[in-house]
């Protein structure tokens, strides 16, 4: 992967922590007083939520390899970066400050992200990428979940939505290779 293949891949990421924080610290104002409180998880347990966070991502991206026969590091840095990259929202309770639950683990949010990487971007498999590493995270989390956050913090548990999440996230993975490979023969 050359350096040109490889900006709009690192500028999908930093667009995405972006809006991941702004959507954070938006939430601090937006949730209804009294609402449900985020905590910070144990230190000890982080590292391990970490790993199988980006182990799923990094599936998600082999698969798209493997079906497609077309080996694309993009996917296998994007995926599980944005897997990653969604609990930045964590960060006020880590600082100390109360916050609502889980503000970025949001269908408007990645509703948002999606439209943000395809306009910005110009790359429709990043856009799609990004909704994978994004169900993907939330096919691994457990716990209350509110999916149209910022705009209304009425919670969900995520257990219940499982497997539309695994779905969504192997199916956005599949369409993210393929468009990807597409436009490598375009390209050609």
């Amino acid at each position: 992967m050359n350096r040109s293949e490889l900006r709009p891949v690192l500028l999908t990421v930093v667009l995405y922590a972006s809006l991941d924080l702004l959507v954070t610290f938006i939430s601090l104002y937006t949730q209804p007083k009294g609402g449900l409180v985020g905590v910070f998880r144990s230190a000890d347990t982080i590292p391990l939520h970490l790993f199988f966070l980006a182990l799923g991502g990094v599936a998600l991206g082999l698969l798209s390899i493997l079906v497609f026969r077309r080996f694309d590091l993009g996917l296998v840095v994007l995926i599980p970066s944005i897997v990653i990259l969604t609990d930045l929202d964590h960060l006020p309770s880590a600082l100390g400050i109360d916050q609502p639950i889980r503000p970025t683990h949001s269908l408007v949010f990645i509703a948002v992200a999606f439209v943000l990487v395809a306009t910005v971007i110009r790359r429709p498999d990043l856009s799609f990428a990004v909704m994978s590493g994004f169900f993907a995270h939330l096919a691994v989390d457990t716990g209350l979940f509110p999916p149209f956050s910022p705009i209304s913090f009425n919670y969900y548990t995520l257990g219940d939505y499982q497997p539309a999440f695994i779905a969504l996230a192997l199916s956005s993975a599949l369409v993210a290779g393929y468009l990807g490979k597409r436009r490598t023969i375009t390209v050609k």
